[in-house]
């Protein structure tokens, strides 16, 4: 078949945008500036009038400017500085210092002052205020200077971009600007601090530290029974044999893994970040809290997942320990709620999940029916479900009338009403209040588990 006659090539755009050439980028290269061109006028108009009209005092006036001007120039460069802008550090913590440098070269034989002018993401605070500071480079040399500021909230911020010029001769000679991109540096995010004493349902790893139901060393006691062939004399339970006159041993329960798949509902967004002393929106208290969960169960040896219920849909495998746990922090950097996200699909993240016996929790402010409908259709497959409800307490919908606040009302208690349902069909729901906010409706699940 002709690929030029197939109908499905000929097919044209409703709104068809015209390509836009590159505009190429302007060569940075040394030129006057206006002291010089003041300079020069002034000695020029000071001759001409001494000329014109006999007065050698016209002369005198000229002659510093003549004199300073072919001093200054007396040694001009002729290659422009060499500027390069590199991230120092990939990625900080939240509330740390995202730094890029900016390393500088002179490769003339006469020294130049650098003035570099830096922006950045309206979560990075510059260190020096707009980002305008100067530096003195000596003749044939490089120096590195630092282009800093506080990362107030978690996230991927560009820093830069940055415009570099430089001076010569006295400032009488200037470099056009030179303008570097931006260098993006991932804030991550400064997990809740969370710990949990409870075991998880379903220990079915190698080892771990959850009480699992089988039998294996460790020191929770199981039971007491005879000796077999094969059980290790250490745990020969003396006293017991010398009362029945037979060989007792005492058998203990292993202590195992589990996995833990965090699901994090991203469809909608409320309430203003404040970064990371203000207020959290949405966002901020799921993956603060996501965080939190993580760290202390991949940190203990436990394999933890994340996955995304929204327009993005990301997955990330599970894994346990400390390099996980710094891939846990980099994925859940990278968090984005679209302004208007596609819907996302509860079949599509029931496909993504694999392990059925692990411990699956939701963190969700459940505010529509496709997060309940998760939740729930969860619960039916059999699966272990802990729902973390996200809502801040300070979010509320903006005051349009008097009857805002009696409609505000009436949502909350729809909410707690469904909260409630939630619950009677067995999921555990509990908002999210810090350390130790987990262990009651984790006790209850392995006491539903084993029971």
């Amino acid at each position: 078949m002709n690929l030029t006659a197939d109908p499905a090539l000929s097919l044209r755009t409703d709104n068809p945008r015209p390509l836009r050439r590159r505009t190429p980028e302007r060569p940075v290269e040394w030129r006057r500036t206006a002291a010089l061109t003041r300079a020069a006028v002034i000695a020029a108009c000071c001759l001409l009038a001494s000329v014109a009209f006999g007065r050698v005092d016209l002369v005198l006036i000229a002659a510093p400017f003549v004199v300073g001007t072919a001093l200054l120039l007396r040694e001009r460069p002729a290659r422009p500085p060499e500027a390069r802008l590199d991230a120092s550090e990939a990625s900080c913590a939240e509330g740390g210092t995202a730094s890029a440098v900016l390393r500088v070269a002179n490769p003339e034989p006469v020294g130049i002052t650098t003035v570099v002018t830096a922006a950045a993401d309206h979560w990075i605070d510059l260190h020096t205020g707009r980002g305008d500071f100067a530096e003195r480079l000596a003749p044939a040399t490089a120096r590195e200077m630092v282009v800093a500021g506080e990362a107030r909230r978690w996230g991927g911020h560009l820093l830069g971009p940055v415009h570099v010029q430089s001076y010569a001769c006295g400032g009488l000679l200037e470099t056009t600007v030179q303008a570097l991109p931006g260098s993006k540096v991932w804030a991550l995010p400064v997990p809740d601090w969370f710990e949990s004493s409870e075991s998880l349902p379903f220990a079915d790893g190698v080892a771990g530290v959850h009480r699992s139901r089988r039998l294996g060393d460790s020191g929770e006691l199981a039971e007491v029974r005879l000796y077999q062939p094969g059980d290790r004399l250490r745990r020969i339970d003396w006293r017991t044999s010398a009362r029945s006159q037979e060989l007792y041993v005492n058998a203990t329960l292993s202590e195992r893994d589990t996995d833990v798949t965090l699901i994090l509902d991203l469809q909608v967004e409320a309430g203003a970040s404040g970064g990371i002393g203000g207020p959290a929106s949405i966002a901020d208290l799921t993956v603060r809290a996501a965080g939190a969960v993580a760290a202390h169960y991949a940190l203990q040896g436990d394999r933890v997942g994340c996955i995304e219920f929204g327009a993005r849909s990301r997955r990330l495998r599970a894994g346990a320990g400390r390099r996980h746990h710094l891939a846990l922090l980099r994925w859940l950097a990278a968090v984005e709620i679209p302004d208007n996200p596609l819907p996302a699909s509860v079949e599509a993240l029931r496909r993504q999940l694999g392990n059925h016996r692990s411990m699956h929790v939701v963190f969700t402010p459940l505010l529509g029916e496709r997060s309940i409908g998760l939740v729930a259709a969860l619960a039916r497959a059999g699966r272990p479900v802990l729902c973390v409800d996200t809502m801040p307490a300070h979010v509320s919908p903006p005051s349009r009338s008097h009857w805002t606040p009696y409609a505000e009302r009436l949502w909350r208690l729809s909410r707690e009403n469904t909260i409630m349902e939630l619950r009677d069909l067995g999921v555990a729901v509990e908002p999210w209040t810090g350390a130790a906010s987990l262990d009651d409706v984790i006790a209850q699940l392995v006491r539903r588990r084993y029971r």
